[in-house]
């Protein structure tokens, strides 16, 4: 009977050993990020052990826009991939078939916020109708910073075939404003900050507060596919972004959030904390994007509209 029980004794221990890798085993996903403040919700998640807590370890790349990071998933390089509403709308229309996943970032409902701001010297320009005549900059005509522009311009009522639209990139912008050579830029944070640290311009407005306050501006898409094979790995990335976001918007880890944005963002630590971090969103707002939506439409962005029921990932 000893002997019986010693048996038994081992089987069990060689069954818990057997166990053991099971349980600590992780689902690998392959995320693409963009390396700005906006991704903050999973660089979180990832540095505090979110995902791991949920079993998932994460393989992060670095895309500089959701259109470079959609092609790869939609090619199944990426499990899940970050990307702004245009980019993602634009996709859709094209025929990618993705899931909403996550949030990323939600504009302000009021100014300050980090999203686009429409800056100009001092005492320059005084009111929207100012800029007619006048230089604008954006990073990319026909990007999400031009679209929030032009329609701030038509909502009051400045004839945009009076305005010159020009592109440069946001880190080459401040000078041709401080310079003469630009009227207005289309800048974003931590270039705002800087630009606004110099005394010598402000913001006119900050068009997507005035546009659409409010608007989801990014978020994490998988293809709908892939979500269907893996329900429960897709729950469990969203739940551990979440949780990023709750450490983000907790005051007492703000320290903490910007040594870790200022790590991710290759940010010079003089700004650390003096940028503007942005508003991380704790739900998709499906409403927002269809506002997005009827903008692109309106000023040629998309040709048509896409049916958005479905898109996200249903409640748990």
């Amino acid at each position: 009977m000893k002997c019986f029980r010693s048996v038994i004794t081992g089987l069990l221990a060689a069954s818990l050993l057997a166990l053991v890798p099971a349980a600590q085993a992780q689902d690998k996903i392959r995320l693409g990020v963009l390396p700005f403040s906006e991704s903050l919700g999973a660089v979180l998640a990832d540095k505090q052990g979110f995902f791991k807590a949920e079993g998932i370890e994460v393989e992060m790349s670095n895309f500089n826009s959701g259109a470079l990071a959609l092609p790869l998933l939609q090619a199944g390089k990426l499990d899940i991939a970050f990307s702004n509403t245009a980019a993602t709308l634009q996709a859709f229309e094209q025929g990618l078939d993705g899931t909403i996943l996550a949030p990323g970032a939600a504009v302000r409902a009021k100014a300050p916020d980090s999203t686009t701001a429409l800056m100009v010297l001092k005492g320059k320009i005084k009111s929207p109708k100012d800029l007619e005549g006048k230089r604008i900059a954006v990073n990319v005509i026909n990007s999400s910073a031009w679209l929030y522009a032009a329609a701030y311009l038509d909502q009051n009522g400045v004839d945009r075939s009076k305005v010159r639209f020009v592109e440069i990139p946001f880190p080459q912008m401040n000078d041709p404003l401080l310079n003469g050579q630009i009227d207005a830029i289309g800048q974003v944070e931590p270039f705002k900050t800087v630009l606004l640290g110099t005394g010598k311009a402000e913001a006119l407005s900050y068009t997507y507060v005035d546009v659409q306050p409010n608007a989801d501006i990014t978020q994490y898409i998988a293809l709908s596919a892939w979500v269907k094979k893996n329900p429960d790995l897709a729950r469990r990335f969203a739940r551990a972004i979440r949780k990023g976001v709750d450490y983000f918007n907790d005051p007492a880890n703000q320290a903490a959030v910007r040594e870790i944005n200022m790590q991710f963002t290759n940010l010079a630590p003089a700004l650390r904390d003096s940028v503007l971090l942005p508003r991380l969103g704790t739900e998709v707002s499906v409403p927002e994007i269809r506002k997005t939506m009827d903008l692109m439409l309106k000023y040629g962005l998309m040709k048509k509209a896409v049916d958005l029921d479905g898109r996200t990932l249903p409640a748990q």
